[in-house]
C-alpha cells in the first residue's frame, strides 16, 4: 500500500478488483486470498488494512459530513461497525474503479451508504467515551438446535425453489 494514500480522486487508485484492495504501483504484488475477512488476515496485514480503512473512513466523514453523527471516533473498536464500514469501503472501491459494469453503480453505492449509516450509531459511545459491547453467548442451545434441524417443517420439507416455474419459463438451468 502506498505510504501517502490520497482518496481525493477514486480514479487515481490502483485497485485489485477481486478484493477491492488498494495496491501500490508494483505489478508483482501477490494477491491476498483473505481479502477483507478480518479474522482470516495475519495480524500485520490486519493492522495495515485497518489503517487503510481508517484513511477511507476519514475521507467518508469529510465528504459526507452527515455521516459524522453515525461514525463515532471509536468505530474501529466495534467489530460490527468495522464490518459495515469494510463492506462500504470495498463496495465503494469496486464502484469507482474504472470499468465498473453497472450503469447505476454510483447511485446504488450512495443508497447503500444511506441505508447502512443508521446501523452504525453507537448510543453508548461519543467523542470522549467508548463503551465495550459484549457479544451474546448462546448457552444450552445444542440440543434444541439438533431437534429443530431434524423435525421442524422448514428443515424437513422437500426442496423446491420458490421461483422454479419462472426459471423454467426463462430457460434457466437448475
Amino acid at each position: 500500500m502506498p505510504d501517502e494514500l490520497s482518496l481525493d480522486d477514486p480514479a487515481d487508485l490502483n485497485v485489485d478488483e477481486s478484493t477491492g484492495e488498494i495496491l501500490d504501483d508494483a505489478e508483482d504484488e501477490e494477491v491476498d486470498l483473505a481479502g477483507w475477512v478480518w479474522e482470516a488476515m495475519e495480524p500485520p496485514v490486519r493492522r495495515e488494512r485497518l489503517a487503510e480503512l481508517r484513511t477511507w473512513v476519514h475521507w467518508l466523514v469529510r465528504t459526507y459530513p452527515w455521516t459524522h453523527a453515525h461514525v463515532t471516533p471509536c468505530w474501529y473498536e466495534h467489530k460490527d461497525v468495522r464490518e459495515h464500514l469494510t463492506a462500504l469501503f470495498v463496495s465503494w472501491v469496486r464502484t469507482y474503479t474504472p470499468g465498473s459494469k453497472r450503469d447505476t453503480a454510483e447511485v446504488e453505492w450512495i443508497d447503500a451508504l444511506y441505508r447502512t449509516m443508521p446501523r452504525l450509531s453507537l448510543q453508548e459511545c461519543g467523542p470522549q467515551k467508548h463503551t465495550e459491547q459484549r457479544a451474546r453467548e448462546f448457552k444450552d442451545t445444542d440440543r434444541v438446535f439438533e431437534v429443530h434441524s431434524k423435525v421442524s417443517d422448514d428443515m424437513t420439507a422437500a426442496a423446491q425453489h420458490p421461483g422454479l416455474h419462472e426459471m423454467i419459463r426463462q430457460g434457466v438451468e437448475q
